[in-house]
């Protein structure tokens, strides 16, 4: 039952989807309400997330983890704080839009700043020409990063013409490649979570999918 009950469900709603959209308009009524209820489900599923966070960090606190315990009280006091602000004065009030930006714009500029680091190292390791490939790939990050130093461009504008190609191009036949890879995918792996062969949303898997 627990996994039957939920892949009949999937099976039966996914069909009222492609019904509604290939063949049947009327059922638009009846979609609406699937995709209100999964809206419902979704701030369900995000408050049990939070309870189980407080639950998760408030041990931490109370066990006084080593090297953890400090951080587990600040990101409650955090959340609390948040919603609060956000439940009494609105998510859209002047205080909870200070709150929002002094915080967030604050560490996302840190997390860059770090990332920083990290991409420059993984950029030289990946622009090292030890084949054919790769010292192609050498060669278009070269003209990329040219293209994008004022001086560079300024004095050799043939750089700009070869970087809007490459962006036009190649990159974009690239990237309609990925998109069609990843469509065929996606439908791939919605067809076999229809039929009950990916049961990855219920937490488990088939001797089929362990096997690869």
């Amino acid at each position: 039952m627990k996994k039957s009950v939920p892949i009949l469900l999937v099976f039966i709603t996914s069909l009222i989807f492609i019904a509604e959209y290939f063949v049947i308009p009327e059922l638009k009524g009846t979609v609406t309400m699937l995709q209100n209820w999964g809206i419902i489900l979704t701030a369900f599923t995000l408050g049990f997330g939070a309870v189980n966070m407080i639950m998760f960090h408030g041990k931490q606190v109370s066990r006084r983890a080593k090297g953890q315990w400090p951080y587990s009280l600040w990101l409650l006091i955090i959340l609390v704080l948040f919603t609060l602000v956000g439940v009494i004065m609105g998510a859209t009030s002047t205080q909870y839009s200070w709150l929002y930006s002094s915080s967030y714009f604050a560490l996302s500029a840190t997390v860059y700043s770090s990332l920083g680091f990290y991409m420059t190292s993984g950029i030289y390791r990946a622009l090292r020409a030890k084949n054919a490939e790769s010292a192609l790939l050498l060669i278009v990050g070269v003209i990329v990063l040219a293209r994008n130093a004022p001086a560079l461009a300024a004095q050799f504008p043939i750089l700009v013409n070869m970087d809007s190609w490459l962006s036009s191009v190649p990159t974009t036949s690239a990237q309609r490649g990925i998109m069609i890879g990843a469509a065929l995918g996606a439908i791939a792996l919605g067809l076999r979570t229809m039929i009950g062969r990916e049961t990855g949303f219920l937490g488990q898997t088939t001797e089929g999918e362990k096997g690869g």
